[in-house]
């Protein structure tokens, strides 16, 4: 993306944009049992800001009447975050927070790539097409909200990108029959074909109980990204900490329901009362562990988990997979 000529972070030119999105983000904050007012004021403005650009976003791309439509609406918004077209007051409030943040505005590029992905068939030949999808359409997002949360550093993109990376595995899980109805297939084509599938197959029947394997092996893929992303939670500040571990656990519980074919609940408000009350006892003892706290050393990143995302802002490659280190000339 071209530089953004926009400086400072004023909103006042936008303020009822951002109360109107701010009032949004905490009545969904809550249906993921997060608690809104633990976030300073300015970040929630930021946080919400950032929440309401990419759910209208997502939502120029889902609601479109066809996929020229969206397409349409695509190119609107890359126009709007260039300046070659005169911007709506949603994206001015957020491009006005960028300098300020220091938002990586290439992630909004890996997003828009991402959801002109979802504009076509969508189709995935393995696990690494598929976590690169994964990658712009919500990893890419993590990373725009790691300095709105005070996550700084390579230890921070990577537990990031992990968290998102899961996050997004799960929401195929659970999505697999309205996806379907869409025409979009997120299941991986090599997963498919072992147990004899194809996408075609998921289409016409995205309830066939030979799709539980498949499930279940995509469930135990996110379970690699949660644990990763857990192991290295101490670099998320303490005021976030565990609400990003419950998102995590909840959220992972939601995938591995689908993957066993126990209905389709898609936010951890629609958990029953038990297993919320279980999800925060287990939360609570976690919470002093030793890890959490950050008193004991995270185990370090295993670079196999972004071997798929070589190239991408934040991805973890080991030095052999870049390429030789260049020889200075003489």
């Amino acid at each position: 993306m071209a530089p953004v000529n926009v400086t400072g972070g004023d909103y006042a030119p936008w303020a009822s944009t951002v109360d109107e999105c701010r009032r949004e983000f905490v009545r969904v904050a809550r249906t993921f049992l997060i608690v809104p007012e633990l976030i300073p004021l300015v970040a929630r403005n930021d946080i919400a800001l950032l929440y309401c650009f990419c759910r209208r976003l997502d939502d120029a791309v889902d609601e479109a009447e066809s996929p020229e439509g969206a397409r349409a609406a695509l190119v609107r918004w890359r126009d709007e975050l260039s300046g070659r077209e005169a911007r709506r007051p949603l994206i001015s409030a957020f491009l006005a927070g960028v300098p300020r943040n220091g938002l990586p505005l290439d992630c909004v590029d890996y997003l828009l790539a991402g959801m002109e992905m979802d504009l076509g068939a969508a189709r995935f030949a393995d696990d690494d097409a598929l976590l690169r999808y994964a990658y712009r359409v919500s990893a890419s997002v993590g990373l725009m909200l790691a300095p709105l949360f005070g996550i700084r550093g390579v230890a921070g993109e990577h537990c990031v990108i992990d968290l998102g990376l899961a996050l997004q595995l799960s929401n195929i899980l659970f999505g697999v029959a309205d996806d379907a109805h869409r025409g979009r297939v997120y299941l991986p084509a090599t997963r498919l074909a072992a147990v004899g599938l194809t996408a075609d197959d998921v289409l016409r029947d995205p309830s066939d109980h030979r799709l539980l394997p498949v499930l279940r092996g995509v469930a135990a893929l996110a379970d690699r990204y949660y644990r990763s992303g857990v192991d290295g939670i101490a670099v998320v500040p303490l005021r976030y900490r565990h609400g990003a571990l419950l998102l995590g656990r909840v959220y992972g519980a939601l995938g591995r329901r689908a993957a066993r074919g126990e209905g389709t609940l898609t936010t951890p408000a629609m958990l029953p009362l038990r297993e919320k009350v279980f999800y925060l006892a287990g939360l609570f003892v976690n919470a002093w562990s030793p890890r959490t706290l950050g008193l004991l050393p995270a185990p370090p990143h295993d670079p196999a988990l972004h071997r798929a995302l070589a190239g991408l802002r934040g991805a973890h490659v080991e030095l052999e997979q870049r390429g030789p280190t260049p020889v200075p000339a003489r």
